[in-house]
């Protein structure tokens, strides 16, 4: 019954982009990049999203159009299917089914075989770089990778796109599934694509489905508690059931709370205790987090699933204070909130891939917890916030130089 319900859905997306776009039009905007290899079995909701981000980088440096993998936003971990929701077709002329055609095909497709299954972490990272300096940094940064021999994604993809002459605007360059892609943490050149097509998804979408039930003359604090993954706490091993046990990609609930203390001290700190709403957001049964309702007695629960998880999401990322652990659905919450500020943990879980990289309006954990609010309350009076303009004086004491 769900396979037949998630075929039926992207049936209904390519028929509603036919439509939309015009069956004589389509396919003619490349060329375009699409990507076999991000699929992957278990994943959680925010680490599919870094299994996709290798090819919004490839899209970026080689000036090509991502038309996006289904089933790379699916996983046995979860039946979410956000493909809808992050807004990855809006707009677009050519789609899953338009590649996947074996008959009649708009498309050309050009396999891209890469021989190397081995990934340099550093590659991305030095091609990001390269990519926020301009075209000539990027051009020296590939020519390093196609002189070496070395048939990794980058050579292979470089020798592909410089070879294909004729009908580039129907040409899509397929990462083929053999290559294994590898989750690629931070967001310092992803944020820009990821979060323009959710925020244009979002105003599409029917306003009563996404509604926010925030009270915009409070400050809202949402606090992202990671306890397993989208309804599978029991998958975590380690003492995950212990909320205080500090692995499992999480903030512990006894230093959740102690940051939430120290950010309501009054005169440290700009908030207004008074004014503050906090909102709990993970999965259980609220005796669970008896501790939690016992040092804020007006906390505001959502202990979901994954059926709550989209409006989690959306929660989240309107949210004036959002904080949580080394987890990738807080990063990318966090990433997807432009207005609010993100009080977040030293994320390094490789020696080259901060979790939070690329993300503006962050404050650090480990300094609130030192009693070191400074940074925390210069963020919060320079950000917009999601709070009305017309209530910032009542529920922040920002002095006017801050």
């Amino acid at each position: 019954k769900k396979k037949m319900t998630k075929g039926l859905c992207l049936l209904c997306s390519y028929f509603s982009a036919l439509i939309t776009v015009g069956i004589g039009n389509r396919c003619v905007s490349g060329p375009y990049l699409f990507d076999e290899a991000c699929f992957h079995f278990t994943q959680g909701i925010g680490s599919s999203m870094n299994k996709m981000k290798l090819q919004i980088l490839a899209a970026q440096l080689y000036n090509l159009t991502v038309i996006p993998n289904p089933s790379c936003f699916m996983s046995s971990e979860h039946s979410t299917n956000f493909l809808s929701a992050f807004g990855w077709e809006v707009g677009l002329d050519c789609l899953f089914a338009d590649v996947n055609k074996t008959e009649y095909s708009l498309v050309r497709r050009v396999p891209i075989v890469i021989k190397n299954q081995y990934v340099d972490a550093e590659e991305p990272i030095a091609l990001c770089n390269a990519y926020s300096k301009g075209y000539l940094e990027v051009q020296q940064e590939l020519q390093g990778y196609t002189t070496n021999n070395n048939h990794g994604i980058w050579a292979e993809l470089s020798k592909a796109v410089l070879s294909t002459a004729e009908n580039k605007n129907s040409t899509v360059f397929v990462i083929q599934r053999s290559y294994y892609s590898y989750n690629l943490e931070g967001y310092q050149c992803s944020r820009d694509f990821i979060v323009n097509r959710f925020y244009v998804a979002l105003k599409n979408d029917n306003p009563s489905h996404r509604a926010i039930s925030y009270n915009r003359e409070k400050i809202n604090i949402a606090y992202h508690f990671r306890y397993g993954d989208t309804a599978t706490p029991t998958r975590l091993k380690n003492n995950s059931d212990d909320v205080d046990y500090s692995g499992a990609h999480r903030l512990p609930l006894k230093v959740g709370i102690e940051l939430l203390q120290k950010m309501l001290v009054p005169v440290k700190s700009v908030l207004n205790a008074a004014h503050c709403v906090i909102h709990f957001f993970s999965e259980g049964n609220l005796a669970t987090f008896t501790q939690f309702s016992h040092a804020f007695p007006d906390t505001v629960f959502h202990l979901g699933n994954e059926s709550t998880a989209l409006s989690d999401l959306d929660h989240m990322i309107h949210a004036d204070i959002l904080l949580g652990g080394i987890s990738s659905f807080t990063s990318l919450a966090s990433a997807l909130n432009r207005w609010g500020v993100k009080v977040v943990p030293m994320a390094y879980r490789f020696s080259t891939f901060n979790k939070f990289a690329g993300i503006d309006g962050m404050a650090w954990q480990h300094k609130i917890l030192a009693g070191n609010l400074t940074e925390f309350n210069m963020q919060l009076c320079e950000s917009q916030l999601y709070v009305k303009q017309s209530a910032r004086r009542h529920v922040l004491n920002c002095n006017p130089g801050q």
